[in-house]
């Protein structure tokens, strides 16, 4: 599986990318990362965008068998991000 995650805006507005491709790591961290992203896409499809041009956006693309499927999160700052922050500060950490 691969997973790239495409950060922009804020308040500078700065463009930055992370990925990571679950082949290349130990199998007990590829099926954490794998589960997390698949709880991701479950999540995504509940939660309501926020709207405002300086908060951070995120676009994640995940590619593996099943074909490639993208979603976006604009991160407001509450704590409530559930799986999805979760994957974005693993892949950070990853990259």
């Amino acid at each position: 599986m691969r997973i790239v995650i495409r950060r922009s805006g804020g308040y500078a507005g700065e463009a930055q990318t992370a990925g990571v491709d679950t082949s290349r790591l130990d199998p007990a961290r590829a099926q954490e990362v794998e589960q997390l992203v698949l709880q991701t896409i479950a999540d995504a499809s509940e939660r309501a965008e926020p709207i405002g041009a300086d908060l951070p956006r995120y676009e994640i693309t995940v590619e593996d068998e099943a074909g490639t499927r993208s979603l976006t999160f604009t991160d407001d700052g509450r704590p409530d991000g559930g799986a999805i922050k979760g994957l974005i500060e693993m892949l950070e950490g990853l990259s």
